[in-house]
């Protein structure tokens, strides 16, 4: 019975330790738009009265790209273009590219250095 709990409590606790926080580490745009849940501007706060200790994000709205965290004790709406958040939300997988390989055909360079080709200088 014991090991049962104490995989269970091991289970639980590492969901909270793995669990990533995201954090507002800056604020973008001057001023900063705040918005209801539905994208809306309510009001509008200047970049130097905004916290400059990182903020969690409280939750996030995929399909408008807004965040909601706590401001001054209530829980408001912004845009995720106005802030930098870490770890950022959106992270692109982009393919490797290869540099392109010289082939045995290519010895045969077209380009000129400093003058050009009919010049006697």
């Amino acid at each position: 019975m014991n090991k049962i709990l104490i995989v269970l409590l091991a289970a639980l606790y590492s969901q909270g330790v793995l669990a990533e926080t995201h954090l507002i580490k800056e604020f973008l745009a001057d001023p900063v738009e705040v918005v209801d849940e539905q994208g809306k501007v309510q009001r509008e706060i200047a970049r130097k009265d905004a916290p400059k200790q990182p903020l969690p994000v409280l939750q996030l709205n995929q399909a408008l790209e807004l965040i909601q965290v706590e401001l001054a004790g209530q829980k408001v709406w912004l845009d995720t273009g106005d802030v930098r958040i870490e770890p950022p939300f959106h992270k692109t997988a982009l393919p490797c590219q290869l540099m392109p390989q010289s082939l045995a055909k290519d010895t045969h360079n077209n380009s000129t250095l400093s003058y050009g080709a009919g010049c006697n200088q």
